[in-house]
């Protein structure tokens, strides 16, 4: 009994010893096998591809990385160079500003018919009076239009003129249209400065400037007659001056009101025979 124990024992060991050995054997063929080896170089081939790939879109990527670099060191040039023209612009609205500061927005202009600006915030650089070319001369029509404003303290040239261009003083020929007392009285004028205005228009036909704009002085239309040599339309003011002394009617340039004459002119909206309003706006 003891003899069949111990030859059972054995058949068992040997038993096992043969099945881990046929183990091996199968292990062996497995790692030997050309469809494992194939599958595992198909493997290896294609993580080798995604390393490739990888590689490449990692090189993409660096190359993105510095385009947008240089774009964003342009983009800087770029504002930079903005900062610096702004800068600039700055520096120049500020010079600009100080040139109208220290020319006070100023405007010249020519008021007929006062001796003295009226306006607070004017200043008269010239008080004077009226003159421009004889309303009568000979027959011959020829000769400047304009009116000029004449100081009261001339300096005076030490030469003869030829005498083939004249200057005289203006008078008030229309009787009492203007201002009562004003027959053959010589005109004044004075020459202002506006504060805070850089242009001024003279208006026929109005006596309210438009929004933004600020009435300087209104008054009536006026010029030479029609009968006499050329003149110039001028805006005389509603409340006319004359010079004392003045009532001599030695005539020289003349200034008669001015009215509609329909036809050629549109009635309405203007109507015949009629005095024209007249304003002087600034801004």
């Amino acid at each position: 009994m003891a003899i069949l124990t111990v030859l059972f024992s054995l058949y068992i060991v040997k038993s096992g010893l043969v099945h881990t050995e046929e183990q091996d054997h199968y292990k062996r063929l497995l790692l030997n096998d050309p469809d494992v080896i194939n599958s595992r170089l198909v493997n290896l081939e294609k993580s080798m591809q995604d390393m490739v790939r990888l590689t490449q879109q990692l090189q993409t990527m660096q190359s993105t990385v510095v385009h947008l670099q240089t774009q964003d060191t342009n983009m800087q040039k770029i504002i930079d160079q903005l900062e610096t023209k702004n800068t600039n612009m700055q520096s120049t609205i500020a010079q600009l500003e100080t040139k109208n500061t220290n020319m006070q927005s100023t405007i010249v202009q020519l008021q007929t018919g006062l001796t003295q600006e009226k306006d607070k915030v004017s200043q008269a650089l010239l008080n004077s009076f009226a003159a421009g070319q004889e309303y009568y001369h000979s027959n011959i029509y020829g000769g400047p239009s304009n009116m000029l404003c004449l100081p009261n303290n001339p300096e005076l040239s030490n030469r003869t003129a030829p005498g083939n261009s004249l200057l005289v003083g203006t008078e008030y020929e229309d009787g009492n249209f203007f201002v009562n007392g004003a027959q053959d009285e010589d005109v004044p004028c004075a020459l202002c400065r506006s504060a805070n205005t850089s242009t001024s228009i003279m208006i026929p036909g109005r006596e309210s400037c438009d929004r933004g704009w600020k009435i300087e002085y209104h008054g009536i239309l006026a010029s030479g007659s029609y009968a006499q040599k050329p003149s110039s339309y001028i805006c005389l003011d509603s409340h006319p001056e004359f010079l004392q002394a003045g009532q001599d009617d030695k005539n020289g340039r003349l200034l008669y009101a001015t009215r509609t004459k329909c036809g050629s002119l549109a009635c309405p909206p203007y109507v015949d025979k009629m005095a024209i309003n007249c304003v002087v706006c600034s801004r």
